[in-house]
């Protein structure tokens, strides 16, 4: 299988062409081109992950590859790089965060659907096995009243502010509940944040969103009608494997690992806790139609 990986600047470019060029994680798949932001960024990745083949337009890819990723630091990128991918009949991995903008990811899906193209976005982080273990601890606590989390986050990133890293901890929050996201509400205090997003028929969510904050990664905790669990979430040995075989299986089986209302529900409310940050006012958040 030959994938291609558009935007080399963030680190899970590299990251990933190690792990299936050099390491050979996934015997059969190789990452095969990159386009970098810069020549530098795409010579650099393409050295650290022996990656044979380096672009100067993202689309010379087409028809030398199975399966695309794109992986931009700021979001707004993703879906303009990708919707010639999807013309093309390629298969699409948007990497975190699919989008910055909810109305521009469903009128996306829409077209990925009319074209019957397979795609998928996810944040590593809900399906590494400390979260797993935590969603089971938390859903031995009886009707859950809150969840708290905690982790590295700039809300005025310049790769787009909240959503480059707070997409972590809501979809962690968004993979557990089953819910309908109502509204959110946020909080400044110097260069860190607090979101607190409210649930139809469910818990009241807390986000902490603390700049520069690496001292345990990510953290949550769950309150129950029968008790409370708390928990640092240490990384998986290889951070990258889970995601790698879900989004690799996508394109070879052309079955997608997640509905849309999965990856997009977390950009809905992302899009309110941005609203949000300028006023402190609740914004509600924006419902998703069914794709």
């Amino acid at each position: 299988m030959r994938i291609g990986i558009v935007g080399a600047e963030n680190s899970h470019c590299a990251h990933i062409a190690k792990s299936l060029n050099v390491r050979k994680s996934l015997p059969g798949c190789e990452v095969t081109h990159v386009w970098g932001e810069t020549p530098e960024f795409a010579a650099k990745a393409a050295e650290e992950g022996n990656i044979p083949n380096i672009v100067g337009d993202p689309t010379d890819m087409i028809g030398h590859i199975d399966g695309a990723m794109f992986d931009h630091r700021d979001g707004k990128y993703h879906l303009p790089a990708a919707r010639p991918f999807v013309e093309a009949d390629v298969p699409c991995f948007i990497d975190k965060p699919f989008c910055t903008d909810i109305e521009e990811g469903i009128e996306f899906v829409r077209l990925a659907r009319s074209k019957n193209v397979p795609i998928t976005s996810f944040s590593t982080v809900p399906i590494q096995q400390c979260v797993l273990a935590f969603n089971q601890a938390a859903g031995k606590l009886g009707r859950l009243r809150a969840i708290v989390t905690a982790g590295p986050c700039d809300v005025q990133s310049q790769y787009g502010g909240v959503f480059f890293y707070g997409i972590h901890q809501v979809e962690m929050i968004t993979k557990l509940l089953e819910a309908e996201p109502v509204s959110v509400t946020t909080a400044r205090h110097g260069e860190d944040a607090v979101a607190v997003v409210t649930f139809k028929d469910g818990p009241i969510v807390t986000h902490q969103l603390l700049k520069e904050w690496w001292a345990a990664n990510f953290t949550a905790a769950a309150y129950g009608d029968d008790g409370a669990h708390h928990t640092e979430l240490p990384w998986d040995e290889d951070l990258y494997i889970a995601g790698i075989r879900l989004f690799t299986g996508m394109f070879e089986s052309r079955r997608e690992p997640f509905p849309p209302l999965a990856y997009l529900r977390p950009i809905a409310i992302l899009q309110a806790i941005d609203l949000s940050l300028g006023t402190g006012s609740s914004v509600a958040v924006p419902p998703i139609p069914d794709l």
